[in-house]
């Protein structure tokens, strides 16, 4: 019986020391969302974690942005986010603005253009000074990622054209 206890410390050690470095181990879920990530950064999209829009309750989602070519002038702040319910008096289907801050009107045709080209597990359309970005909660992986990027490169120079303030310098300014 005594020749089994140095066995049993042995094997408690070895338990102890691999036990905490297997918890850090990143889940397979997680590599696949840090493999989405670096790819869409590979692309030159930005991405940070926000809170989810109140309508969709706690918790966050990646935003991935494309940032604007001439920040310059860009009347910037407002949001698309996706409600509970579609209502005739939103934006588009459930989607509605952020806070009422609509779009500048110019930008809106596109705007119902891009938020028709994303995944379905989008939830949010942010323009701030880091660019145009779609809060994504990437369920739809490489696919959804794809379309990201498609909508984004399509659709962020329109916006970004639509919502340019014009100059002092330029006509029609009083």
């Amino acid at each position: 019986m005594a020749s089994w206890v140095p066995i049993v410390v042995i094997i408690f050690a070895v338990v102890l020391v691999i036990g905490p470095v297997m918890w850090l181990k990143p889940s397979s879920r997680e590599r696949q969302l840090a493999d989405l990530r670096q790819k869409a950064a590979s692309a030159g999209l930005k991405v940070q974690i926000q809170t989810l829009p109140e309508a969709l309750g706690e918790g966050t989602a990646a935003t991935y942005f494309s940032q604007w070519r001439n920040p310059r002038r860009l009347n910037t702040g407002w949001g698309l986010e996706v409600q509970r319910m579609s209502h005739e008096m939103h934006f588009q289907g459930p989607w509605d603005w952020r806070k009422r801050r609509p779009a500048p009107e110019a930008a809106q045709p596109a705007l119902k253009e891009l938020i028709g080209a994303l995944p379905a597990d989008v939830t949010a359309v942010y323009a701030n000074d880091s660019g145009l970005g779609v809060q994504w909660r990437e369920r739809s992986g490489d696919d959804g990622l794809v379309k990201i990027q498609e909508a984004l490169a399509a659709q962020r120079p329109v916006i970004e054209e639509a919502i340019r303030q014009p100059s002092r310098s330029e006509p029609g300014e009083a």
